[in-house]
């Protein structure tokens, strides 16, 4: 029974990473966003760029802040092995800008996340779909 509760905990534990990412993204906290990821991680950018690095991703993130997002994420499914978890979401993302015309989008999001010293991080993300 252990084995079920441990299960059952790790299951949140890497879903509660893509709900950090995208509550950091909401409020403009670039650090904490920069921090879901793992430091060799890839962020595929919505016209289909792959971005690799955490510090290559902060970037991109810093950019994305300065939108104003508002962003919300619905779990669909996870599979868990090990230290690796694959993810299937729904992103909607809203952008708020000041000198944008509000635009929203949502998008079947998949990542990879890894467990590192402990903490779900996301390996490879992909939250405006893949493919």
């Amino acid at each position: 029974m252990a084995g079920a509760a441990l299960s059952a905990s790790t299951r949140s534990s890497a879903q509660q990473t893509s709900a950090s990412f995208a509550a950091a993204l909401s409020v403009g906290d670039l650090e904490a966003a920069t921090a879901c990821f793992a430091r060799d991680a890839c962020l595929l950018t919505p016209d289909a760029t792959t971005i690799r690095g955490r510090d290559h991703v902060r970037a991109i993130l810093f950019q994305l802040i300065a939108m104003r997002p508002t962003v919300q994420v619905e779990q669909r499914g996870m599979l868990i092995s090990g230290d690796v978890a694959l993810a299937t979401e729904t992103w909607t993302i809203r952008l708020n800008g000041l000198k944008l015309t509000p635009f929203a989008r949502t998008s079947d999001s998949t990542a990879v996340l890894r467990r590192v010293e402990d903490t779900w991080k996301l390996q490879i993300a992909a939250p405006w779909g893949w493919g």
